[in-house]
């Protein structure tokens, strides 16, 4: 009984805080009031005018539709960044190369570890970073998106070390995707503080993005390979937008991503957010690469399954 009423109570304030103010006229003490000045005719006295109580502006959006307006476009920005440099440097194992990026972590673990900058034959002590099964899965694929299960292949340790994920590599699971969201946090928080978002606001902006960016993936990658829809307890699952697949933007992205699989993983970097590869110069349009692919060897029995890709409009 007493929970019941605390909750009443609450929600009492809680409403009053919204109620415009009562006009009241205020209660002096006799030792502030002043004297009673004589009682003044009837006729002289003023009229009495009602007065409208203030209006109280309404409770303010949560994000404001200059805000909301402005977060899309720059969020989307920040993404295709930082995918493309996750999936280039990352799962790829472009920074395990000895350019500058990596010499700089050499000198760094030198400093801090002790690290030998130099092997005892003379090369460089590269700095290397594994890129958690990507490298195996570009190994896996033929150049029409299956997925090779021969026996010869299944004997390899690329191949065992991708049994472990029922999507082989292909798609993002709960874990990836709270990791890549907070990946995202070095690049996002900056940069919306500086267009006035709080932290608040920069998380309503960012943790949708990041889901939306899940969900796109993983209608698009496992069934690309001919692999199953990716489930809700594994990942973001396939089924709420299955029913673009057949749009521009899927197949666009589609093709994107077969590019980058035909050119061995060196070109088309972004897949759900097209941009980066334009301003850096890694993309090559589909009538390029399309001439580079290969014949795929074998019957379709020796796959995982059969690639599902858009249809064709009209």
């Amino acid at each position: 009984m007493r929970s019941r009423s605390g909750v009443l109570l609450t929600f009492a304030a809680a409403a009053a805080a919204f109620a415009p103010a009562q006009l009241q006229q205020p209660r002096l003490s006799s030792a502030t009031a002043p004297a009673l000045l004589p009682a003044r005719p009837l006729a002289a006295t003023r009229p009495l005018v009602a007065t409208r109580p203030a209006r109280h502006a309404q409770p303010a959006m949560f994000l404001g539709v200059r805000k909301a307006l402005i977060s899309v476009p720059v969020l989307y920005v920040l993404m295709s960044l930082n995918e493309y440099a996750t999936h280039r440097w990352y799962q790829h194992e472009e920074f395990n190369r000895n350019h500058a990026f990596n010499r700089f972590f050499q000198r760094l673990l030198s400093v801090l570890k002790n690290r030998p900058m130099r092997l005892p034959d003379g090369r460089a002590n590269l700095v290397k970073l594994k890129g958690g099964g990507h490298v195996e899965h570009h190994a896996e694929t033929y150049d029409d998106m299956s997925l090779k299960k021969d026996k010869r292949w299944r004997q390899t340790k690329a191949a065992a070390s991708l049994d472990s994920d029922i999507a082989r590599g292909t798609a993002f699971s709960w874990a990836v995707t709270g990791m890549m969201t907070v990946q995202m946090l070095p690049s996002a928080l900056p940069v919306f503080a500086l267009l006035g978002f709080g932290l608040l606001e920069t998380l309503a902006v960012l943790l949708p993005g990041m889901l939306v960016h899940a969900l796109v993936w993983n209608m698009l990658h496992p069934p690309m390979h001919g692999l199953p829809p990716v489930k809700l307890k594994y990942g973001a699952p396939s089924w709420p937008l299955e029913g673009l697949r057949d749009t521009a933007y899927f197949k666009y992205i589609y093709e994107n991503h077969q590019g980058h699989h035909v050119l061995g993983g060196q070109a088309n970097y972004n897949v759900c957010c097209p941009l980066t590869d334009h301003l850096l110069g890694t993309y090559v349009p589909t009538a390029t690469w399309v001439k580079r692919m290969r014949k795929v060897p074998g019957p379709e029995g020796e796959r995982w399954g059969i690639p599902v890709e858009p249809r064709a409009s009209g």
